[in-house]
């Protein structure tokens, strides 16, 4: 004994001495840092330049007043929802579509797209400019002496020059209308974009309602299996009473009751964040009030019609995102045109008119003339030809630049091709395999319900016992979690499906 207790004695003072020189060191690495000295400011720039950061690394700078700043995070238009109306999954879509500033964001660059085109065309019509000259001007021309004594004749002259200058580019070998290809091709795949990002936001409704629906749901299956378990409880205290069960039993029955106490606050924990997900989702602060449909109302979905085959060939003809790779990489082809055409020369008709309006007075031999008129038109016309012979490898360059963008735009169509298919082939398998495990859900259901209830008129009845209720309240339970969570991803993989072969959600407006 005495041998035992001196080797445990051992490692306790090893312990502590290790301990305590942890201490002592952490106290020393304390006290150097801080005697560490603070860094110098920074040195080296104008005080003006130095007042506005912060004066020492180690120190917030001190922020100015920005309420404008704030005033433009703050909302100005709250969401008006109906605080007392139940919303299905089509009238939040909606909502959504209006909502949420991402759709706007989407438009906002069709738009621009839409905007660059015109851009582009109006390079087409010839540019006019007018230009004004004007002011006073004294200049001396030396002329012989034999006519001036002091060999110049000095002329001012007070005079504007207006004149309209015209430029039109009549012949360019296709920049141009390279140009314009890709800026509509452009324009086409950001209103692609913009029904893709539509669908992006419904389908993120969808799953945050189905999520939200879902748990709702799960609390009502956790609130039936408290219930079952409380039945269990009062059973076996009601068996207790009458000597027929011990306390081990009863308190294995509580101990059941409480488990799913706890399983049913997990699962109410879990229903705030998906109400902010689908407040996220909508594109409207959590604490605007949205009440949703029970997860009973919703429907169970149809039956798959066609093949995966064909389910995929869909996918290809309409989702746009797809098309839109399509259009990026006719847009790259229109760009490797437009470099090659520099090459070539450019042709402009070019001409002005216009005229000199003012007065003149010549100065000679300290005599001058009277002011006399200056006014005079002027005019021309002619045609411009403008080739680049060399630039050093420029034109060359752009010419790589445009075909390595029209390589990527290929594979990335490839690669976007690939995993659509991937997508459309896992979301069709997953809705078949959730339709087949819907009904054998339903009958593991029906026949963990008749188990219970057998089981526990039974154990009324003292015919049973306690182990097999309480397996059997069980196995309900998970009867019931399985069925709700067959039926959610039925509809998941449903949703999921239509947007993987771009099909609307819902009803274009």
């Amino acid at each position: 004994m005495m041998i035992v207790s001196l080797s445990s004695r051992r490692p306790t003072a090893s312990v502590a001495a290790a301990a305590a020189m942890l201490l002592v060191c952490s106290a020393h690495t304390a006290s150097a840092q801080e005697s560490r000295p603070e860094p110098p400011p920074a040195t080296g720039i104008p005080e003006r330049y130095g007042r506005q950061v912060a004066p020492t690394p180690s120190t917030y700078w001190r922020v100015p007043n920005l309420g404008s700043y704030v005033n433009v995070l703050k909302s100005t238009e709250a969401v008006r929802t109906d605080p007392d109306k139940r919303y299905e999954l089509p009238e939040l879509i909606d909502l959504a579509q209006r909502t949420n500033p991402e759709t706007r964001v989407a438009w906002e660059g069709a738009r621009r797209a839409a905007l660059a085109v015109g851009l582009v065309e109006s390079e087409y019509f010839p540019m006019l400019a007018i230009s004004v000259l004007g002011g006073y001007q004294n200049t001396a021309v030396p002329v012989p002496t034999s006519v001036a004594a002091d060999g110049f004749f000095r002329l001012e002259l007070l005079q504007a020059v207006p004149a309209l200058n015209l430029r039109w580019l009549l012949l360019d070998f296709g920049r141009r209308g390279s140009a314009r290809d890709a800026a509509k091709e452009r324009l086409l795949a950001a209103n692609l974009g913009f029904n893709r990002k539509h669908q992006q936001v419904a389908f993120a409704v969808q799953r945050a309602f189905y999520g939200l629906t879902s748990i709702r749901a799960r609390i009502a299956v956790a609130q039936s299996s408290l219930d079952a378990a409380r039945t269990v409880q009062e059973a076996t205290e009601s068996r207790l009473t009458r000597g027929l069960a011990t306390r081990p039993e009863v308190a294995l029955s509580r101990q059941q009751a409480a488990q799913a106490m706890f399983d049913l606050e997990d699962v109410l924990a879990k229903e705030r964040d998906a109400q902010v997900t689908l407040a996220e989702s909508i594109g409207i602060t959590p604490t605007t009030p949205v009440q949703v449909t029970d997860f009973s109302a919703l429907p169970a979905g149809t039956q798959l019609q066609d093949s995966v085959e064909k389910t995929i060939d869909r996918a290809l003809e309409k989702r746009p995102d797809l098309l839109a790779r399509v259009a990026a990489l006719r847009a790259s082809e229109a760009e490797v045109r437009r470099a090659r055409a520099a090459y070539w020369p450019t042709v402009s008709l070019v001409g002005d008119v216009g005229s000199i309006l003012g007065k003149a007075r010549i100065t000679a031999d300290d005599q001058s003339t009277k002011w006399f008129g200056a006014t005079q038109p002027s005019y021309g016309i002619g045609l411009s030809l403008a080739w680049e012979v060399f630039d050093g490898g420029a034109r060359q360059r752009r010419v790589e630049l445009a075909e390595s963008a029209r390589r990527s735009a290929e594979d990335e169509i490839t690669a976007t091709r690939d995993r659509a298919v991937s997508e459309v082939w896992k979301a069709y398998t997953d809705v078949k395999l959730a339709y087949r495990r819907l009904d054998v859900a339903a009958a593991l259901l029906e026949a963990s319900q008749q188990a219970y209830d057998d089981s526990l008129a039974s154990y009324r009845q003292g015919l049973g016992t306690l182990t097999d209720l309480l397996a059997a309240r069980r196995e309900l339970s998970r009867a019931r979690f399985v069925e709700l969570d067959t039926k959610v991803q039925l509809l998941q993989s449903a949703a999921t499906l239509a947007f993987s072969t771009g099909d609307s959600p819902a009803p274009d407006r």
